[in-house]
């Protein structure tokens, strides 16, 4: 790593008066507190906590890129601190797609992975405060994600990065900091906080929880708030966290029986009191073997984001794939559903349901039929979804009666299928 010595103690003044500069010119500050979500914004399910929801408008499923985590960072370093890359260049091809998430940091150096040059302040210097012509340009990109309907995955610190060494507390210049992007970037809709990358690399819990509450306080467009660890799926240090909505796991398996028991552990131990986000897991490789394992996360009940697609490289039909996944999913009632496996039938590998209303059945290979136990009676509406091409057949006003079903896919569907089912005379 090529990072300048930190420059902890100095200028401290200075970067106060500077960070409450950005807070004013922002054109926020504390009146934003009374604001609340926009509609359509992502915010936290509050029936729910275990999902997130678009505000005023239904179900929302992130699946999409888990890279570059550069992404501020890429291109030539101009005179004043900003990019010349090709950042609007990916977003526009993303958002062909419909994958919808972008994995980026606000701060790669001092620690992190990144060159000591990649961090928002002047001169790269955190003493000198936030560089407005980087913050300007960083609001343009966002802007065009934002209008994209592409999440903005907006990770304060790179894991390892430690600028302001003050233990288990936030510091004035740390606050200040925090308070400034929360205060500039809070107005787009499709935005969520992560306060650092494998967090305890560098940080102790206490601080993370601390800089959490400092960002939900300064947000008052409540965005949903998360953080991610090194590995494993054990969030016990923020469990009942009040400012913590999202756990943003790192769990290193290649294998996809692996990472939906993975997921499917992680969703016991939440017990619906925050989200899960399968944010990184290595080997993830392209294709179907990709496709396969994005669902059989979904159908453990996790968002999905794919690391090392970094987008310039990544191809379209990937991206499309998770395309697909969010648009099938947000038709769903999904986010009232839970892990249902056990009424997997025939075909079926997982199941997800809401007992008495709606099931989704999804077979990732075969070509027999797909079966789910337990149905009640009642006339259903069924969906049925090609996972690899996205093409689908609906068959209106079934009648079926209570128990075990199993249905033939449509002609010419491929091993890889979702069929979603909905009871169309159910109490609402």
């Amino acid at each position: 790593m090529m990072n300048r010595p930190d420059h902890n103690a100095r200028g401290a003044g200075a970067l106060v008066a500077c960070l409450a500069l950005a807070l004013a010119l922002s054109g926020c500050g504390a009146a934003c507190a009374a604001k609340g979500p926009r509609a359509g914004q992502i915010v936290v399910d509050p029936g729910n906590p275990a999902w997130l929801i678009y505000h005023d408008r239904g179900p929302f499923f992130l699946a999409g890129p888990g890279d570059p985590e550069g992404f501020l960072y890429r291109g030539d370093l101009k005179a004043d601190g900003t990019r010349k890359g090709d950042q609007r260049k990916l977003i526009r091809k993303l958002a062909k797609t419909g994958a919808n998430s972008i994995y980026l940091m606000a701060v790669r150096s001092h620690g992190g992975d990144g060159h000591w040059t990649e961090n928002p302040f002047v001169d790269h210097d955190p003493a000198k405060g936030l560089n407005p012509a980087v913050l300007k340009q960083w609001e343009r990109w966002f802007r065009l994600m934002d209008r994209k309907g592409i999440v903005i995955f907006f990770i304060f610190y790179d894991d390892g990065t430690l600028i302001w060494n003050t233990g288990r507390s936030v510091g004035a210049e740390e606050r200040a900091f925090v308070r400034a992007l929360v205060d500039r970037f809070e107005r787009f809709r499709h935005l969520i906080w992560v306060v650092a990358e494998e967090y305890d690399e560098t940080y102790e819990p206490e601080r993370i929880s601390r800089i959490a509450a400092e960002i939900r306080a300064a947000d008052g467009r409540r965005h949903p708030i998360a953080v991610h660890k090194r590995s494993g799926i054990d969030f016990a240090e923020f469990a009942d966290d009040p400012h913590l909505d999202q756990f943003a796991i790192q769990y290193n398996t290649d294998r996809v029986d692996e990472l939906h028991e993975g997921m499917l552990l992680a969703a016991e131990e939440a017990r619906g009191r925050y989200n899960l986000n399968l944010a990184e897991a290595a080997g993830w490789g392209g294709g179907a073997e990709a496709r396969k394992k994005s669902w059989a996360v979904a159908m453990a009940g996790a968002y999905v984001m794919a690391y090392q697609q970094d987008i310039a490289g990544t191809p379209l039909s990937d991206l499309r794939d998770s395309g697909r996944l969010v648009r099938f999913m947000e038709s769903t009632d999904f986010h009232r559903m839970t892990s249902r496996n056990d009424l997997a039938r025939a075909d079926t590998a997982y199941v997800l349901a809401r007992p008495g209303r709606s099931c989704i059945a999804y077979a990732a290979e075969g070509r027999g039929k797909l079966g789910v136990a337990d149905l009640h009676a009642g006339t259903y509406r069924l969906r049925w979804h090609d996972v690899a091409t996205g093409r689908e057949v609906v068959r209106k006003n079934v009648e079926l009666a209570a128990g075990e079903h199993a249905w033939e896919r449509p002609a010419g569907f491929g091993g890889e299928v979702a069929l979603y089912l909905e009871r169309l005379d159910a109490d609402r």
